[in-house]
């Protein structure tokens, strides 16, 4: 008898956690993303879902730096640069010194090259957001200005600013 008693207290007390006794938390006030009041995106964080232009079909012959007067340009550049772009192109940009140039079958760019001395300044940044050769995409790394950063110390590096 208490058995029985166990074992229907059990299933009347698991039965009723199965059911929406208490609405508060199945109807309780909230919004959809889409709903007014929207949450904001704290300042100068980047989307990691953001719609991004898709520089593969642009002339980079067309591409400027928008931020060339911001007074930390450089200097962001550089410490970029030496995160995401010195482990193939080594701290002068010669390759020489760079951790990992001579791991692969082809060797990465000497940003020193005529060939890459003849890009402009739009044509470098869009090898970094899109990629080139060997070198990967940046696009998902890097935002905008990021990559107009890197370009400008880039550029810096070969004594075209």
């Amino acid at each position: 008898m208490q058995v029985l008693a166990v074992i229907a207290l059990t299933l009347l007390v698991g039965l009723t956690g199965c059911e929406n006794w208490d609405l508060d938390q199945y109807d309780q006030i909230s919004f959809k993303y889409q709903e007014f009041p929207r949450i904001q995106r704290p300042v100068n964080s980047v989307s990691m879902n953001a719609p991004r232009t898709n520089y593969e079909d642009v002339d980079g012959m067309f591409l400027t730096n928008p931020y060339l007067k911001e007074k930390d340009l450089l200097v962001n550049g550089e410490k970029l640069y030496n995160i995401y772009c010195m482990p193939c192109h080594g701290f002068d940009g010669t390759t020489s010194g760079a951790p990992v140039a001579d791991k692969f079958e082809m060797r990465p760019a000497d940003l020193m090259n005529e060939a890459v001395l003849s890009l402009t300044e739009g044509d470098i940044f869009q090898r970094i957001v899109e990629g080139f050769g060997i070198m990967p995409s940046y696009k998902i790394d890097l935002s905008d200005k990021e990559a107009w950063e890197v370009t400008a110390h880039v550029m810096k590096l070969q004594n075209r600013n």
